[in-house]
């Protein structure tokens, strides 16, 4: 099942030492959502920390506790350098690929690549009152309930069906062949691909490359070479050359780290 790592909070040493991040999956809402993660400071930052955000083709509500703003954003094509300073205390719906446009009715390309205030999108329900609650379990209770609102009547969700069959063979697929699968020319899929998941084909067969490299490099006791050829790299040194295009490291630090 395709589920994105983030590398700061496994890897970076800084980021660990002063920043707490956490994932919570939410069992009624995993056919929706990867999960609600919270991200603090523990203490007040007297310098900069680094927080790089790996595209994933998601599009994530974020809330800003310290300056009460809430909107959505996605990132898909290169990773993304925050600087964190002072007080952090923020928290966030990740939801999967393929959600926002079935939740909301509005081009994912709109989003992706982008930050829009939530309430330029949400015009039917205000989750403003979330910016009062202090308490974590409080906050995750509260989107919790929203979401549950949203994705009642919802039954359907095919496009996510996609990205897992592309995501469990990424070596056997090539544009051509994913439009072929899904009975799509080539122009059709690419705007079908925009529309839904905010990116193109080609893109999002990267993206879930990447990441299913991350989580054999990370979980599996596999070598590079199996790795990469499982992944679709079709040699040794390009696995490596884009994987440290993403993540700054090589995969061998990667492992070497995460130990």
């Amino acid at each position: 099942m395709y589920y994105p790592k983030q590398i700061p909070y496994l890897l970076d040493k800084e980021f660990k030492e002063n920043i707490e991040y956490v994932e919570y999956n939410i069992k009624e809402l995993e056919n929706y959502c990867m999960c609600i993660w919270t991200m603090k400071s523990k203490k007040i930052l007297d310098k900069t920390i680094s927080n790089n955000i790996l595209p994933d083709a998601c599009i994530d509500i974020v809330i800003d506790f310290i300056n009460n703003t809430i909107c959505f954003a996605g990132f898909s094509k290169e990773t993304e350098n925050f600087q964190l300073n002072k007080n952090i205390d923020y928290m966030g719906v990740r939801l999967k690929p393929s959600i926002f446009y079935l939740l909301f009715n509005i081009e994912s390309d709109k989003i992706m690549d982008n930050q829009i205030q939530f309430c330029d999108i949400e015009k039917e329900i205000s989750i403003n009152k979330i910016l009062d609650l202090k308490n974590t379990n409080e906050r995750i209770e509260y989107l919790k309930h929203y979401l549950l609102q949203k994705t009642k009547e919802q039954k359907e969700i095919p496009f996510m069906k996609i990205v897992e069959k592309i995501y469990e063979n990424p070596n056997k697929q090539s544009v051509t062949d994913i439009a072929k699968e899904f009975g799509y020319n080539e122009r059709n899929l690419y705007r079908v691909f925009k529309t839904n998941f905010g990116v193109s084909p080609k893109v999002l067969l990267n993206i879930l490359r990447l990441h299913l490299c991350l989580t054999l490099i990370l979980e599996n006791k596999m070598n590079l070479i199996d790795i990469a050829l499982s992944c679709g790299f079709y040699d040794q040194s390009h696995f490596i050359k884009e994987i440290k295009r993403y993540t700054g490291i090589s995969p061998l630090k990667i492992i070497d780290d995460y130990k």
